[in-house]
């Protein structure tokens, strides 16, 4: 890469220098500081060589370069003498002013990972809907019963499943967490909850306190509340608690606590709050009727851009479970994903740029027939921006055809071609029909605005882009004697990539690799080779195998604003290390307190050479059990 050209166009594109406030770098990001965002060309700057990609973060505009940050980052400060001092987090005032924003980003990172276990049980009840309609399965056996616990069974335990993701998002020990799910869904509670409504009374602990009525099973807000104070709890707790007694006390006394205020103060007022927000959301829908469908459906892509998707999510469950359908959200949802998926397809057809016809085609196929609208949202219709236009067009002409005729959706696997049966309401024939007709619609409108509008056709900006893709495609397994073996440099929870809340690891923009949740404070070096960068705050290192991996261990999220306070490097850049010797030692808890995410990811980042990288999929990881396979 030619660095000084790089940070020359960087510079360029972000503004020019007299816009710049500071600039510093992490491991693998310039992190700016802009006077105005608003003129910055974000298509120029991800055209340029050596850049990844760009994330506008805790007011940050952030370029992610990869390894050679430094580099490009030394030849900006050539350019001119920015301030290198980095905003502290507790001055973001935006963050702290807006509670509403807060509040949905907080539900939709606890919602993301449990999609998945959704989506599972979901696909299972759209199995129950389509076997009985076309006579494979009778609805009086067995086999149809026991599919029913199984679709059933993610949904009515939500709480558990909310609990354990929660207790990532807010630092808090996972069993506990589970535990108090566990128990606001345990049998007894629910009939004695019952018996006492139905009998006009009220159920009393220790006589004087009352517990409000409410039902946990398929909730989310209630023990997300719940998880929230178990933080606090805890930390309470391991106080009042002598060390002598804590293996067996302090376990007693966290659920003794929490248990109580999480039945008798935030589960109803969580269950208070989920119907609130639900109530709103509806009363739009019957004061618009079917335009609010259309509407929805239009600005679907623009809330799934700010991740706020899955905030939907408990609103959607609640009313399925109340109703046995949703006739608002589901719908709009559904048309905007056909709109995605048709847009891109227009896009596949009408570009001349062989590979980016590639790229949209597999991305229209993904919207449309998997309901999956990032490849499409992200990589097309954002990219290009008058499909986004045309999309947003199709979406609100299908959610109006389809609001009009009053499509219901009985199930929340994700919307798409091959779960329309979802949309098949039990004695109207119809609906099979309504529901055809609303895709088609939508593709048909889409398609056609799309190509009416056109776009700026996509253009590498060198043919060393080509080049690379070329060699990257022609890149061969080692062989089985060969396989590469990376052990883990951490103990901890494994979990994929995709679940890390932070959009350039998720979306494997670095490389391939997996991340941990850390159960200690202490980073081993991972294999036998060099420390090729080891960063002075000492939250992440980059080291390079003496097989060529080379590999970034990143601990925490956004944690270079810690400016190295509670992060203690034991090695230096350029020193080699042998595997198992300790690289940095992190107080854990300590930077759980200052409120940041301690998810690790361990990355590949000269992924592009190897045909194959893979991670194993034992979920608790020790330091040094093995951890990634290449070849």
């Amino acid at each position: 890469m030619d660095y000084e050209s790089t940070a020359k166009k960087i510079l360029q594109r972000v503004g020019g220098k007299e816009n710049v406030i500071s600039l510093v770098h992490c491991m693998t990001r310039l992190r700016f500081v802009l006077k105005d965002e608003s003129i910055v060309d974000d298509e120029a700057v991800k055209k340029t060589k050596g850049v990844m990609g760009i994330m506008k973060k805790a007011g940050q505009y952030q370029i992610i370069i990869g390894n050679d940050v430094g580099n490009v980052f030394a030849e900006l400060m050539k350019l001119g003498n920015f301030s290198n001092e980095a905003p502290k987090k507790t001055e973001t005032k935006q963050e702290k002013k807006n509670m509403f924003s807060m509040l949905m980003d907080t539900i939709s990172g606890i919602m993301a990972p449990v999609i998945p276990a959704i989506i599972g049980a979901a696909m299972i009840k759209v199995l129950l809907t389509l076997l009985p309609m076309i006579g494979i399965l009778s609805t009086e056996g067995y086999t149809y019963n026991l599919l029913s616990v199984m679709g059933d069974g993610a949904f009515f335990f939500m709480p558990v499943l909310i609990a354990i993701s929660a207790s990532k998002k807010f630092g808090t020990n996972m069993y506990y967490a589970a535990s108090i799910a566990l128990i606001m869904l345990h049998p007894n509670f629910i009939s004695l909850m019952n018996g006492a409504q139905e009998a006009g009374e009220t159920v009393k602990f220790l006589k004087f306190i009352p517990v409000t009525y409410a039902s946990y099973s398929y909730s989310v807000i209630p023990i997300i509340l719940a998880v929230w104070s178990l933080k606090y709890v805890e930390k309470l707790v391991d106080k009042i608690t002598p060390v002598v007694t804590k293996n067996f006390l302090k376990p007693m006394l966290v659920v003794l606590i929490e248990a109580p205020i999480a039945l008798i103060v935030l589960g109803p007022l969580g269950a208070i709050c989920g119907n609130v927000l639900s109530d709103v959301v509806y009363a739009i829908h019957d004061k618009l009727g079917f335009i609010a469908i259309g509407l929805v459906a239009g600005v679907y892509p623009f809330v799934v851009m700010a991740g706020m998707h899955h905030a939907f999510t408990p609103i959607k469950l609640g009313m399925i479970a109340t109703t046995g359908f949703e006739n608002f959200i589901c719908i709009g949802e559904l048309c905007s994903n056909m709109a995605q998926g048709a847009a891109a397809l227009a896009v596949s057809i009408k570009s001349k740029n062989k590979d980016f016809k590639q790229i949209a085609g597999s991305s229209a196929f993904s919207a449309l027939f998997a309901g999956i609208t990032e490849p499409a949202l992200y990589g097309v219709t954002v990219r290009l921006k008058r499909p986004m236009l045309g999309a947003c067009i199709g979406g609100a002409v299908g959610g109006l055809f389809g609001g009009f005729f009053q499509l219901k959706c009985f199930g929340i696997a994700t919307p798409a071609i091959v779960t329309i049966v979802q949309y098949v309401e039990e004695g109207r024939p119809s609906s099979l029909l309504i529901a055809a007709l609303t895709i088609l619609l939508t593709v048909a409108v889409t398609f056609i605005v799309t190509m009416f509008l056109g776009f700026e056709d996509v253009v590498d900006e060198d043919e060393e882009d080509l080049d690379m893709m070329i060699t990257e495609a022609m890149a061969e397994p080692l062989p089985e004697e060969m396989q590469i073996t990376i052990a883990s440099p951490l103990e901890g929870k494994r979990i994929p990539l995709y679940e890390v809340n932070d959009a350039t690891f998720a979306q494997e923009i670095l490389g391939k690799g997996c991340a941990i949740v850390p159960e200690t404070g202490v980073i081993y070096a991972p294999f036998d080779g060099k420390v090729d960068m080891m960063f002075e705050t000492g939250h992440a290192a980059g080291l390079v195998s003496e097989d060529g991996v080379e590999l970034l261990i990143h601990m925490g999220i956004d944690t270079v604003n810690l400016e190295g306070k509670y992060f203690h490097p034991k090695k230096k850049s350029g020193d080699t290390v042998k595997k198992g010797e300790v690289l940095i030692e992190f107080e854990r808890q300590a930077i759980l307190d200052a409120g940041y995410d301690i998810t690790t990811p361990v990355i590949v980042t000269n992924s592009d050479q190897f045909a194959k990288i893979d991670t194993i999929e034992t979920e608790h990881v020790s330091a040094m059990d093995e951890l990634i396979y290449i070849r």
